[in-house]
């Protein structure tokens, strides 16, 4: 349901159709005939004078379409992930072979991989709000706080798929695509010496929510600039770099990233968002500290 719900969201029309109040007023030339009597009783007609009126058009500008509709993106997002899952095994081998072929990539890959931990999202949106308090810049805070949520949100949202469907790791498998031992993988392998649980928790990649629901929540506060093309590149590598690692299927990552862009849809359209908690950080009571107040 959470998916579905995140590939609605992603592209769904999000501005009504309003009016165009700032459009330029027109001015229109208005003759008007004066009558006025003669003498001997006969009248006169003017046309001279003119009176200038000003007119404001109303535009009305239709809603902005979505790129596809809804059931469109859901259908499109259900067969990307099921082709995903056909592949999977011979996408794996293929960059796994990639990454072992280069000592390049060997040392980078593991690096890269890390920046899709919890801690790394933590530290970016702290970072955020530092800039804020130094520099007292409003839009940091907003991104700061938006970030916060939607790491929330990503992680608890895959925590409970991966405990759902149980799926095994690419580095544990024992079949292609791994084997999925379902909500009860716990139980079943919890007390096996030979894996831990960890390895039946592969789908989806919390990693990649982790990155995306950071990256989706940067594109969209500084749209419209080169940021969102980095923020959205850097997740994307990272994602690659798990299925190097052998940490994840390709399938795993696809449904994380859309689980991290979904996440920040949510979050931002959430009806309490209008009363959302506020942090505020400087001075507080003489000394350095932070506020946090919730409007009702």
């Amino acid at each position: 349901m959470i998916l579905l719900l995140s590939c609605w969201l992603i592209l769904s029309p999000n501005h009504p159709a309003s009016l165009d109040s700032a459009s330029s007023a027109t001015a229109t030339s208005v003759k008007v005939a004066v009558v006025s009597g003669a003498h001997g009783g006969k009248s006169s007609v003017s046309a001279d004078k003119t009176e200038a009126t000003q007119v404001r058009p109303v535009v009305f500008l239709h809603a902005k379409k979505p790129l596809l509709t809804p059931v469109e993106m859901i259908g499109g997002g259900l067969a990307i992930t099921y082709g995903l899952f056909e592949t999977d095994d011979e996408v794996y081998e293929t960059l796994r072979g990639i990454r072992m072929r280069s000592s390049v990539l060997s040392a980078v890959s593991p690096v890269v991989s890390m920046m899709g931990l919890g801690t790394f999202s933590i530290a970016l949106f702290g970072g955020f709000y530092a800039y804020h308090f130094v520099t007292g810049d409003a839009t940091s805070l907003r991104a700061a706080n938006l970030g916060m949520e939607t790491f929330l949100f990503s992680g608890i949202s895959t925590q409970i798929l991966k405990n759902l469907f149980g799926r095994e790791r690419p580095s544990m498998r024992t079949r292609e695509g791994g084997r999925w031992s379902g909500p009860l993988s716990y139980f079943e392998h919890s007390d096996n010496g030979s894996k831990s649980i960890a390895s039946y928790d592969a789908f989806p990649s919390g990693h990649t929510a982790t990155i995306f629901a950071a990256a989706s929540t940067i594109a969209d506060t500084y749209r419209g600039t080169w940021v969102p093309y980095v923020a959205y590149g850097t997740a994307t590598i990272v994602g690659i770099s798990r299925v190097m690692e052998s940490a994840h299927w390709p399938s795993d990552v696809f449904v994380g990233a859309i689980i991290g862009i979904g996440s920040t849809k949510i979050v931002e359209n959430l009806p309490f968002n209008k009363h959302r908690a506020k942090i505020r950080l400087g001075v507080v009571n003489h000394s350095l500290g932070a506020t946090l107040s919730v409007d009702f």
